[in-house]
Parts: structure tokens; sequence; C-alpha cells
């Protein structure tokens, strides 16, 4: 059954993820960062491409290939199955598919409502969920 992890009060969506990306690369993990629509993937892809040192993760958008370790969509999920991060606001149908799914939850009032109908949906459907606050994160406990 797929881990579920909110992670809860996120100020800064972009800075967690390269923490997460760091933690889940560190554990041969492969991560696909689920994104709302177009814009949403342009603005991260490019975040993604543009740091230096440490924060810089290459990866591909929308499609799969082969030995890729990081993949953001907006379309399908089904290219990978250790760690689906949502960084969009809406349900992820298949999510299921997963060792781990990622929930992250920023502190304004229309992502906390969405948020709170997510966890909900999945405590229904009888799976177990963790909720980290992101002021008391460490990513290694992840």
């Amino acid at each position: 059954m797929t881990n579920v992890q909110f992670i809860f009060n996120v100020k800064d969506k972009s800075t967690l993820l390269h923490s997460l990306l760091l933690h889940n690369l560190h554990k041969k993990k492969t991560s696909l960062i689920f994104c709302g629509d177009q814009s949403e993937i342009a603005a991260l892809s490019e975040n993604l491409w543009s740091n230096s040192g440490l924060n810089f993760f290459p990866h591909t958008v929308n499609k799969p290939c082969e030995n890729e370790v990081i993949l953001l969509s907006n379309k399908r999920i089904d290219w990978m199955d250790d760690t689906l991060i949502n960084f969009s606001n809406s349900m992820i149908d298949g999510f299921n598919r997963y060792l781990k799914l990622i929930e992250l939850v920023t502190d304004d009032e229309i992502t906390k409502e969405k948020g709170r109908e997510r966890f909900k949906f999945y405590k229904d459907c009888g799976y177990k969920v963790n909720s980290i606050d992101a002021k008391n994160l460490i990513v290694n406990l992840l």
C-alpha cells in the first residue's frame, strides 16, 4: 500500500522539493513530480535546470527516458513507481501505483482546503496518512 505523507505549512515548495530530491537521489529512488499545468512545469523545470552545485537536477518533462531519475509531468504518472510528489493542488488518479506519495501543502487558505479534501479522501480509502509540519521537517526522516 502506498505510503502517503502530507507536508503542510510549506513556505516555498521549490526549496522543499530540492531537499526531497536530494534525499531520493541519495537513496537511489526515482521521483515523478506532478504539476498542475504547463506553466507550473515550465517554471519548475527552469528552476531545476538553472541552479548550480548541489541544487542542479537533470530531469525530463512529460516523457520517460531510460535511466532518468527525475521526471516532471502534468499528463501521465505511469512512468515510474518509487516516489510521486504532488506539486499541484489536484488529486492524482493512479497515485496508488507508487510506493510513496508526498503531498506538498502551502499555508494559503485555498491550498490548505484542497489539501484537507485530499487528506480526507486518503483516510476514507484506508490509507495511513502521515502529517509533517514543514516547520519541524527533517528530510532524512522521510
